[in-house]
């Protein structure tokens, strides 16, 4: 975690989960090895490595919880990277054994970019608050954008505003927030697209106006893959239940 890297998030919420392609966790021991130059270590935690959440040819996420008063350990960042906050707390970081930041509050769902950091740098972060703060790492496996001929543009949805929280020439990063009862409007998806829950809930979609059951609670730290949806198939999604649902909307470019 670095700091002076960060961008708060604003609310949004993307809303293709039904048409996603979601992934079971994935333990340390059976990570694939192309995926581990792109995974961090915090070796002072109990649980250094995490867990992969997802992970195919272009993107690997990672989920690490770091408890209250817990340092992560001096590690690298293999930067294109983003981290996202399922649950925030408080912050404080060294860099080559000085204090860097201190006592710097993170909310849920607040979002940043991470550039390359080597070993070398003896960057290290820890939990100076009293609650739990877990974290989604979002990396790009590639160096170059995987659709450099394609015109990017930010996801939208008719009937909900999506706050831009990030945008640079690998990614656009959104934010979406569905109060119950609300539906997103009849809306297309490009593909090569991420989506992370950061307040979970219950969802339905619509093809064509025809609605589907809703889907089971979707917990917090949820996460999956999206392909291109076109607005011909009348896809829109709704909030089934009675809790808001946030997510951050990742689009590579």
């Amino acid at each position: 975690m670095q700091r002076n890297l960060t961008l708060s998030a604003v609310p949004v919420v993307i809303l293709a989960a039904v048409t996603c392609v979601a992934q079971d966790r994935i333990s340390p021991e059976f990570v694939a090895e192309d995926d581990r130059p792109f995974l961090l270590n915090y070796p002072n935690l109990e649980d250094s490595d995490g867990e992969v959440v997802l992970t195919n040819e272009h993107v690997v996420l990672q989920r690490l919880v770091v408890g209250p008063g817990e340092w992560e350990g001096i590690h690298s960042h293999p930067g294109n990277q983003i981290y996202v906050h399922i649950k925030g707390g408080e912050w404080s970081g060294r860099l080559g054994g000085e204090t860097e930041y201190s006592r710097i509050v993170s909310p849920d769902g607040e979002v940043g970019w991470m550039d390359a950091i080597p070993l070398s740098a003896g960057h290290d972060s820890g939990n100076t608050g009293d609650t739990p703060i877990d974290l989604i790492y979002v990396t790009l496996k590639g160096d170059a954008p995987i659709a450099p001929g394609a015109g990017h543009a930010p996801q939208r949805y008719p009937n909900i505003p999506l706050d831009l929280l990030l945008e640079n020439k690998r990614m656009i990063v959104q934010r979406v927030r569905i109060e119950p009862g609300q539906w997103t409007g009849v809306h297309g998806h490009p593909g090569n697209q991420v989506y992370i829950q950061i307040k979970g809930g219950s969802l339905s979609e619509r093809r064509k106006g025809v609605q589907s059951t809703p889907s089971a609670f979707v917990q917090a730290g949820s996460v999956g893959w999206l392909d291109a949806v076109d607005v011909s198939e009348g896809h829109e999604a709704g909030n089934a239940g009675d809790t808001t649902i946030e997510l951050v909307l990742v689009t590579i470019k």
